[in-house]
Parts: C-alpha cells; structure tokens; sequence
C-alpha cells in the first residue's frame, strides 16, 4: 500500500482474483463425461462403420484436449484479475493495465439490457462487469509466434466488449466492482476530480 503525498489518504489494498479450482474440476470431468459418451456414437449410428468411429474419435479427441486445458486451471495460482491504484489487468484482455482515467464507465450484468442480436451473438454468463474505454487499449501478446498470433486473435475478440465474467473465478464481481469503486473513489481524491 502507498501513501500519496497530496491528500495523505492510503490506497485501498489491492484485490488479486484467480481461478477456482473447484469449479475448474467440476467443468473438467463434465467435458469428460461427454467425452465418455462420444464412444456411444458408432453403436447409435445406423451404419456402425468405419465413419462413425472416425467422428467419434474426432469428437473424443478434441473433448479430451479441451479438458486437459481446463484441468490446468485447477492448478493455475496467476492471477487472471488485478485491482490496484494504478488500475484494472485482465489476463484475458491481454492489455496490461488499463489506468482508471482510461475506463469511461463499468456496469454490472444486472443493469444491462441487450438487443436480440447481441445477446444471440455474445453469450455472456451472468453475473458480469462490462467495461467501456474512453480509447481502446493496444493489444500487447506475450507469447512467441505463432503462439502470439492466437492470442492476439482471442484478445481482439474479448476487448470488443471487455467483461469480467464470474464463472471460474474464485471472487463474486459484486466484491470485485466494490473494490473497483474503492480505487476509483481514491484515485479522484488523488486527482482532485469530482
């Protein structure tokens, strides 16, 4: 915590949101169950050829490479969420820190209403905290080519309308906005803004 030299007041403590492992191994042997029950598929299908262990052995493979991706989230202890003086880090959004003077407002999923086409085309579980910037933030992947192209890929897509999802995180967004308000409400003090 530091103490700023034009009002005296101490910055409120930051607030580091992980993953929850719980809910990352529960999501992780539900994507295995299902992929259990693709090797049903060449015993359903008309035709039990050689098609249908091929399809089901496709659908096996990708089950099981997305449940050992989510597997490693159970062990994951980095941060995916950071709240401090300086301002907001979403892992996801692969931005670094967006500063608080950059952040134009936050509203929380309860007081968002949706058109038809973007609820359809954005799928978003509840709760959230949706953000909007005064400027887009620069995308800055971290990882080697060809790593770094996915990731900006993915990145491009999560900061067309950055959230802060709940499901997998191991704090509510209701807590992580009241500390974001916190922040706020300091760095205006610092700032001299009303």
């Amino acid at each position: 915590m530091t103490v700023e030299p034009e009002t005296g007041a101490k910055a409120p403590p930051p607030l580091l949101v992980r993953y929850n492992a719980k809910t990352q191994m529960i999501r992780t042997v539900a994507i295995l169950a299902v992929a259990g029950l693709c090797l049903f598929i060449p015993y359903a299908a008309k035709d039990s050829g050689p098609e249908s262990w091929r399809f089901a052995g496709i659908l096996i493979a990708a089950a099981l490479l997305w449940a050992l991706w989510t597997f490693r989230r159970v062990r994951d202890r980095t941060p995916q969420v950071i709240v401090d003086e300086h301002g907001v880090y979403v892992r996801d959004w692969v931005v670094g820190v967006v500063p608080w003077d950059n952040i134009e407002y936050i509203a929380h999923s309860s007081s968002i209403r949706r058109g038809l086409v973007a609820s359809v085309t954005r799928t978003r579980r509840k709760p959230y905290l949706l953000f909007r910037f005064v400027e887009t933030p620069k995308i800055q992947p971290m990882a080697p080519p060809p790593f770094s192209w996915l990731q900006f890929i993915s990145a491009e897509f999560a900061i067309q309308e950055p959230v802060i999802q709940q499901y997998g995180l191991d704090t509510p967004v209701a807590d992580i906005l009241e500390v974001i308000q916190g922040h706020i409400g300091h760095w205006q003090k610092v700032n001299n803004i009303t």
